[in-house]
């Protein structure tokens, strides 16, 4: 059985570059966008592959539910309409380029599309034989195809599409219109951007699992939306019940030759803790929905498959992360720390006991030979030694700790050489002052370590940090690599390299984008406030709200979506900023009534609009929702950010340039006492 699918091309592409093909080069003629993609050659996607916009997304869902199963005796064929390149399929390997019919005049956008054939070519293909044709195009794409009472249909054809667009598609034998609106966006628990590929997705699901047949579909009087109804009656819609997994996401990216030859990783390399911390990739920024239901593993995705390249060097976790749930401990044993965290084998990941977890605890709840097995059967690159955390909350218990610490390092690397282990392994190095971190570096460097980690300083001063890195580097080889665990201090980076630290790990970058409130979204040379503006009904603040004389549910919700409405409107340059700052303000007060008064702050994110000046991935594609305060989806990709600044900021501080670092005369002041 073929099925056709005859979609648009996105905005949103999986793989961009500054020199991408425009309007301009498919203007000069096909010889001239073929010297262009000569040019881009590293960069040519199948059509199929290129497109990472929701409906493209949601579509891959169902066609690679269908090529999963090869006892379906189901083939698809997928045809684009791009206003760049015509109508493709999707084999096409395309460059990267920006082009759409949307925002053309009527005339633009027909004589453009006369000049790539595109009338003329979807005839042609609609009429070609085939079990079943699905069309998923938006208004301006169906007038660019000009369909008309001449069209000829080779099999059952279903056009999914808006009120205005049914009215004007031709009533032709074999054609039938489906439209789709606001009422099946909720149905679908999907955005009406995202809803055609969402409706196309469920159908091929069903079509390959069995629970829908061919016939139901085309038989006279089918509804295919009520169909798709019955069938998944037993599995609800509503994105607060469920997970649906999106193979989409499951996927290991491709790391360019660029990042692994970046100078600054022979000097310092920055690891970043994980966290769980994922999106939704397709996630409905206008109704607040997860494309699939809930948040998981299975269907959300890292800051890494996000951006063309990681932003960081490599990835810690800690085996009390790793382990904190059932599910997430299942999945990271079976598939190991690579394939979990969806990068090479080459990419760098570090292990580690998680130390703060069980700070508590008397002795740490595992033994060495626990550890050893789980670094080795996990794949790490590196494996951090079983340590106990020295605070001011254990000062009675310090030298017990130091001792226990010392000792786990040595039957750590006595055992990693006796079972010949092939990660690499890091001495954890606890202490209280100076001198006891010198003294423990002393023993492992003597034991034949040569890469240890300082531990338990992530409350100290930059100064202390610094002292105990000079103690450290008097006692120890400079071959012996040293890593810093939980900190990395942009304004002194330089200052570390120089005393021997080759590593740091740290997620303060990340998590400043829900920790902070005037300085939330980074900029390389300053800070911004996040715009507050809660959920109402599931935020705690937002829930204190009906406290308040006079507010309903009803009067909630209406404050909640006119900020949301009217910064959307400022960001498109449709409001004022003072009408944004008031809605903003008066949501604000109402949610919390003892906070400072942001109202300059605002104003000043307002006023600049930083989300436009900066080229990240995230910030280009989701605009102004990046730096609304709302739920893990914006807040989170806030976060992802921050991290893709602080990564350009510390190949900056390496290189020697403080300028507009925080704690630059601190910095000078360290690197000449250090000379």
């Amino acid at each position: 059985m073929l099925i056709r699918i005859v979609t648009s091309c996105t905005g949103e592409k999986g793989v961009s570059h500054d020199r991408q093909l425009t309007l301009a080069d498919f203007e000069q003629g096909p010889a001239h966008v073929a010297a262009r993609e000569s040019e881009l050659g590293a960069f040519l996607t199948p059509a199929i592959e290129l497109y990472s916009g929701l409906q493209h997304q949601r579509l891959l869902r169902g066609l690679r539910a269908v090529e999963s199963n090869s006892q379906s005796g189901i083939s698809t064929e997928t045809w684009i309409v791009s206003a760049g390149y015509g109508l493709v399929p999707g084999s096409r390997r395309m460059a990267p380029y920006e082009a759409t019919f949307i925002g053309m005049s009527t005339k633009q956008r027909r004589a453009w599309a006369r000049r790539l054939h595109l009338p003329s070519d979807t005839h042609d293909l609609l009429a070609k034989p085939a079990e079943l044709i699905f069309v998923l195009l938006g208004d301006d794409y169906l007038e660019a195809c000009e369909l008309d009472s001449n069209l000829n249909i080779g099999g059952p054809c279903i056009f999914f599409c808006g009120h205005r667009a049914a009215k004007r598609l031709p009533s032709v034998q074999k054609l039938h219109k489906i439209e789709l609106g606001n009422q099946d966006a909720k149905r679908f628990s999907c955005g009406l951007v995202g809803l055609k590929g969402e409706v196309v997705s469920r159908v091929l699901e069903g079509l390959a699992s069995g629970k829908i047949t061919l016939q139901e579909l085309i038989v006279e009087g089918s509804n295919v939306l009520e169909l798709l109804k019955v069938r998944h009656a037993a599995a609800p819609m509503d994105p607060r019940r469920q997970a649906r997994s999106n193979p989409a996401v499951d996927r290991v990216i491709e790391i360019p030759t660029g990042w692994w030859n970046k100078p600054q990783r022979e000097n310092l390399m920055y690891f970043i803790p994980e966290w769980d911390d994922l999106v939704d990739p397709d996630f409905d920024f206008e109704n607040d929905l997860h494309s699939s239901g809930c948040g998981d593993w299975s269907n959300e995705v890292y800051a890494h498959q996000i951006y063309p390249e990681p932003n960081y060097d490599g990835i810690l976790i800690s085996k009390v992360v790793a382990e904190k749930s059932k599910k997430k401990k299942e999945r990271i044993n079976r598939l190991g720390v690579h394939r979990y965290l969806r990068v090479p084998r080459e990419f760098p990941i570090m292990g580690d006991c998680g130390a703060f977890g069980y700070i508590n605890e008397k002795v740490p709840p595992y033994t060495t030979d626990e550890v050893l097995d789980y670094y080795t059967r996990l794949d790490f690159d590196f494996g951090v030694s079983l340590d106990h955390l020295i605070l001011t909350a254990t000062e009675s218990d310090k030298k017990a700790r130091y001792e226990l610490t010392i000792e786990n390092a040595a039957e750590f690397l006595k055992k990693h050489r006796e079972e010949k282990l092939p990660w690499t392994p890091v001495g954890a190095v606890q202490g209280w002052d100076p001198k006891s971190y010198a003294a423990a570096a002393k023993k492992y460097v003597a034991m034949g370590y040569e890469y240890i980690g300082l531990g338990g300083l992530v409350r100290s001063s930059t100064p202390d940090i610094i002292e105990t890195l000079r103690a450290v580097h008097e006692v120890v080889s400079p071959s012996v690599r040293i890593h810093l665990f939980g900190l990395a201090r942009l304004s002194a980076l330089s200052v570390f390299a120089k005393l021997g630290v080759r590593s740091v790990d740290s997620a303060s970058f990340l998590r400043q984008a829900w920790m902070r409130t005037t300085t939330s979204y980074v900029m390389p040379n300053e800070s911004f406030a996040a715009l507050r503006i809660p959920e109402a009904g599931k935020s705690f603040r937002a829930k204190r709200m009906s406290e308040h004389a006079g507010l309903d549910d009803g009067s909630i919700a209406r404050l909640e979506q006119t900020a949301l409405k009217v910064v959307r409107a400022w960001a498109a340059r449709k409001e004022s900023l003072d009408a944004a700052l008031n809605a903003l303000l008066e949501y604000d007060r109402l949610v919390t009534a003892d906070r400072v008064d942001l109202s300059g702050p605002y104003r000043n994110t307002l006023e600049k609009r930083p989300w436009e000046q900066c080229n990240c991935s995230i910030c280009r594609q989701d605009g102004v929702e990046v730096i609304i305060f709302r739920g893990n989806n914006r807040n989170r990709r806030r976060g992802f950010h921050n991290t893709y600044v602080f990564y350009r900021l510390i190949y900056q501080a390496l290189c020697g340039d403080t300028h507009g670092l925080p704690g630059r005369q601190l910095e000078l002041s360290l690197l000449e006492d250090s000379a």
